[in-house]
C-alpha cells in the first residue's frame, strides 16, 4: 500500500510540477506551490525530494535514464548512418511523446536551460560509445576542428527534436525519425535551390 502512495504521491508532484514550470519557471515556482497544486501537504513532498532543484534533477535524470536505455538497446553497427538507427530514434521520440507536456516545460522559457545541454551531452556519448566499440568506425573532422565537427554532428539531430517539440509535435514521431534518419545523408548545401 505504501509503495502506491508513493508512486500517487510523485506523479501528483510531477504533475503540479509541469504546470508550475510553464505558468512561473523554475526560478519562480516554490515547493509550497507545488504541494498546493499537487493537493498533497509538504511533509510528502519532503519525503521523496529535498527542494524543487532535487525534483527537477531526479525528473530530468529519468528522462535521460531512459533515453540512454533506448539508444544503448540498438546494437552496434560499422554503418555510420545506423550509429543511432531510426528504430532508436522512433522508440526515443515515442518515449517524449508519453512525457511531452514535461519536456516541453523543460526546454521551454521557464524550464532548465542546461537540460538540452545535458540532452546533446547524452547522443554524444551515445555516438562516442558505439565508435569504440566498433572495429570499423573512427570519428574523421574532415579538417574541421574537433568541436565544430561535433557541434555540426550533434545539432542535425538535437534541432530538428527541439523544433518538433515547440511546434507541439504537429508531424508524429515516425515522421520526424525519418527526417532525422535522412539528415544523416544531406549536407547543408544539398537544401538550397
Amino acid at each position: 500500500m505504501s509503495t502506491v502512495r508513493n508512486t500517487e504521491s510523485k506523479a501528483l508532484i510531477k504533475k503540479a510540477f509541469t504546470q508550475l514550470l510553464v505558468e512561473k519557471g523554475i526560478d519562480s515556482l516554490t515547493v509550497s506551490d507545488i504541494t498546493r497544486t499537487a493537493g498533497i501537504n509538504r511533509g510528502t513532498f519532503y519525503l521523496h525530494y529535498l527542494d524543487k532543484y532535487d525534483l527537477l534533477s531526479s525528473i530530468e535524470a529519468d528522462i535521460l535514464t531512459h533515453l540512454r536505455d533506448i539508444f544503448n538497446k540498438y546494437g552496434n553497427t560499422d554503418d555510420p548512418m545506423e550509429l543511432i538507427p531510426y528504430e532508436a530514434i522512433l522508440e526515443a521520440l515515442q518515449y517524449v511523446m508519453t512525457e511531452f507536456e514535461l519536456i516541453k516545460a523543460l526546454i521551454g522559457k521557464g524550464g532548465d536551460k542546461k537540460f538540452v545541454d545535458t540532452f546533446k551531452d547524452l547522443i554524444e556519448e551515445t555516438i562516442q560509445y558505439k565508435i569504440k566499440k566498433s572495429d570499423f568506425l573512427s570519428c574523421n573532422h574532415e579538417g574541421l576542428p574537433k568541436v565544430y565537427a561535433h557541434e555540426i554532428l550533434l545539432s542535425s539531430i538535437v534541432s530538428v527534436i527541439l523544433l518538433w517539440v515547440q511546434r507541439n509535435a504537429e508531424e508524429s514521431p515516425e515522421e520526424i525519425a525519418k527526417i532525422i534518419n535522412q539528415t544523416k545523408q544531406l549536407s547543408p548545401i544539398t537544401l538550397l535551390g
